[in-house]
């Protein structure tokens, strides 16, 4: 069995195609880290306003308890 050496212009044509494929999956991989910094941005958002609304919530409760414990 005679194994076949490989030249410059094999190489160069396999690097050449890698290089293509590789294009594709980097522009794959851009296109869910777009995605995913979105999802990220909107559970930043939830979470704010549900944080505004336990502080709205203790704060009004806190009211409540003080006005009438002093009334």
């Amino acid at each position: 069995m005679v194994n076949k050496r490989l030249t410059v212009q094999d190489v160069a044509k396999d690097l050449a195609v890698s290089k293509k494929e590789n294009a594709e999956r980097w522009k794959t991989a851009f296109n869910e880290f777009a995605d995913i910094k979105q999802e990220i941005a909107s559970i930043n958002t939830t979470i704010r306003m549900a944080t505004f609304g336990v502080f709205s919530f203790v704060g009004a409760l806190a009211i409540a308890v003080f006005t009438t414990v002093i009334l």
